[in-house]
């Protein structure tokens, strides 16, 4: 799946953090994007079906690297 599928289903299940509110949006990694919102926070989308998606802070996202820390 492209980053730019991957957003237009970011779209779809959080309008309220897309849109207007969507200052930037970066790849993140295989079906996974970076959403930077007009305010400053950022958060991680990753989508893998309609029963299979996680939308959480970049903290979180780390914390549950292999390895990572946060």
């Amino acid at each position: 799946m492209t980053h730019n599928e991957v957003y237009k289903w970011f779209e779809l299940y959080f309008p309220l953090y897309a849109g207007e509110n969507a200052a930037a949006w970066f790849p993140n990694g295989k079906n996974s994007i970076r959403v930077r919102q007009t305010n400053g926070a950022e958060f991680i989308f990753t989508y893998g079906g309609k029963d299979d998606w996680r939308f959480e802070t970049v903290k979180s996202f780390i914390k549950d690297m292999k390895g990572g820390k946060g």
